[in-house]
């Protein structure tokens, strides 16, 4: 009996210290430790941690904390750096193996990031959520508020499409590339179509085909058709380039139309970064024929805005164009810049903006948004 009130003691005492871990502040710890040794900080951070998520998020305050033994200087590179190794210094605390630094972020933000030392790029080790991107994986942080879009996640009693693979040949470019067909079960030949740069992408790391799935199987969208059109050569088909575009829709486009039997289809187009872009410009020659563009975080910045100078000289366009872009970006003057443009023109959008960076964490989560003006419903 008295070995099993010990044990129950000590298990309330346990307890009772894990209570009041969980309840601190790591900014209240910090203080707390500063006259304690190496080896009591240590244990300390250990301790914490190991109660603890991190990034530690202190109402709008967030805590990274790193670990390493090098001796050299840890930096925060990611979304809010623009990818600089160097802009973000990490303290050391004391001798130990920690280093921190705190950053102030609205409640709906979502960030991407690796920590830096020396030559070596490395994910957070205290933080499991990661996300995959062109350039491999990032730790990610959201903060309180960010809302999850819960259309990224596959549900099975919503996968209604095929999707076809097929080797493209085009003359104009005297190259081959990969195009992927999207058809739902509910759409036809005249159902709305909408093209995607950057296809493959798209599709990997975008999750389209699962958004595409279940927003049209909660009928928030239309049953619509896709093709997601693999680049060859990314930046220079996406560069203001004519003939890329006129192998769209001289070639791709009458190639689709005779091998699925398309006809009187509602076209959209549309990309992120260079793919947004080139979606854009495409008004010049061809908006007579396109209804619908969206650019996620689009490079109209690139030769000092010439996309603006492009708009200026477009035709009448009727085409309905969705904008967004990532506040920790460095994007809102060229697209403030291209939204004037549009209004002189009397081109009819919208744009919006959010708290997050240049990554298909953004760009999948907002693709609801970007495609709702073009085919329809309502967000329930």
């Amino acid at each position: 009996m008295k070995i099993f009130r010990l044990l129950l003691i000590g298990l309330i005492l346990i307890l009772a210290t894990q209570c009041t871990s969980k309840s601190k502040k790591f900014s209240s710890l910090l203080k707390e430790i500063e006259s304690l040794s190496a080896e009591q900080k240590a244990e300390r951070l250990e301790i914490f941690v190991a109660q603890n998520e991190f990034p530690f998020v202190e109402d709008s305050t967030v805590y990274f904390l790193a670990e390493d033994t090098t001796g050299q200087t840890v930096y925060l590179a990611g979304d809010l750096t623009a990818w600089q190794p160097d802009s973000i210094a990490l303290k050391r605390i004391g001798n130990t193996r920690f280093w921190y630094t705190s950053l102030t972020l609205p409640q709906k933000a979502r960030v991407e990031y690796k920590f830096v030392c020396g030559k070596r790029w490395f994910l957070d080790s205290f933080n499991p959520l990661k996300d995959e991107g062109g350039f491999g994986a990032n730790s990610v942080l959201v903060m309180p508020a960010y809302q999850f879009p819960q259309e990224v996640l596959f549900k099975p009693e919503f996968q209604k499409s095929a999707l076809d693979t097929i080797s493209f040949k085009s003359r104009l470019l005297n190259n081959r590339r990969n195009i992927y067909f999207y058809r739902h079960r509910q759409a036809g030949p005249n159902s709305p179509l909408i093209v995607f740069h950057d296809g493959g992408a798209y599709l990997k790391f975008g999750k389209t085909r699962i958004i595409l799935d279940n927003l049209i199987g909660q009928k928030i969208l239309e049953p619509v058709l896709a093709v997601f059109v693999d680049p060859r050569n990314r930046k220079r088909e996406y560069w203001f380039n004519d003939l890329y575009l006129r192998m769209i829709f001289r070639e791709l486009l009458p190639f689709l139309k005779g091998k699925y039997g398309l006809k009187n289809n509602r076209l959209a187009m549309g990309g992120a970064s260079l793919g947004g872009l080139v979606s854009v410009y495409a008004l010049k020659d061809y908006a007579s024929q396109i209804d619908f563009v969206f650019s996620q975080s689009g490079a109209f910045w690139i030769e000092n805005e010439r996309i603006v100078k492009e708009v200026e000289k477009f035709p009448v366009v009727k085409s309905f164009l969705f904008l967004s872009y990532g506040l920790f970006e460095n994007l809102e003057k060229s697209h403030n810049k291209l939204a004037e443009a549009l209004r002189k023109k009397g081109i009819n959008f919208e744009m919006k903006k959010y708290y997050e960076g240049h990554n298909w964490g953004n760009w999948r989560a907002h693709l609801k948004e970007a495609l709702l003006p073009f085919a329809g419903g309502k967000v329930k």
